[in-house]
């Protein structure tokens, strides 16, 4: 059993079903004895929930000034939520975190030279343990949320989403170890089964 915090995150283009597949391990974690917390993307925080308002409500907005807000929103959670549940010795679970940063800045056709100094500052050395990538074809995905309820990036083209998933891929190449790829367009009770597979091993060593 772990004896100290641990870190799980999980990343994927929008529809990918991650906050179903992070509700499921959640509970089965739970059962399990074990003390966990979720942290939603950006909106871990009151202050992180009115960046995430602000940033989807405009707009046009740069790839620069997007980055910063995010950027804003999630370290927030990372001072204020993260760091100190690890402490304390529980399994937080991420919903997005540092990989999507660079995954949408990609899908951005971002050059930003700042993006990894932006990111160090960000997650002030809180490294998730394992990432799933939840990788699915972008054009099933995003047809899993109804038109009526897509935020700002939801609403963007499919090539948009298609560059997204790119990015995730190639921040899973570079970190083979820590980002694990997951078949998200098995059915979900397959998805959870993987995905638990891993955890249960990792947390049991």
């Amino acid at each position: 059993m772990i004896e100290q915090g641990f870190f799980l995150t999980f990343e994927g283009v929008h529809g990918a079903g991650k906050s179903t597949i992070i509700a499921k391990l959640k509970t089965k974690l739970l059962e399990k004895g074990h003390n966990v917390i979720y942290v939603p993307d950006q909106s871990g925080t009151p202050l992180g929930k009115e960046l995430k308002r602000v940033n989807l409500s405009f707009n046009n907005v740069s790839p620069l000034t997007e980055a910063l807000i995010v950027a804003a929103a999630r370290h927030q959670s990372v001072v204020e939520v993260i760091k100190p549940n690890l402490l304390k010795g529980k399994i937080v679970i991420g919903e997005r975190y540092i990989d999507s940063f660079f995954a949408y800045q990609h899908a951005r056709h971002s050059t930003i030279n700042a993006l990894e100094a932006i990111n160090e500052a960000v997650a002030e050395e809180t490294i998730p343990n394992i990432t799933f990538l939840i990788d699915i074809d972008p054009g099933i995905a995003i047809e899993r949320i109804p038109v009526s309820e897509r935020h700002r990036f939801e609403k963007e083209n499919l090539d948009f989403h298609s560059r997204l998933r790119e990015g995730y891929l190639l921040r899973a190449k570079r970190e083979p170890k820590r980002i694990k790829i997951i078949n998200g367009a098995l059915p979900l009770e397959d998805v959870i089964a993987n995905v638990w597979n891993i955890v249960n091993i990792v947390i049991n060593k």
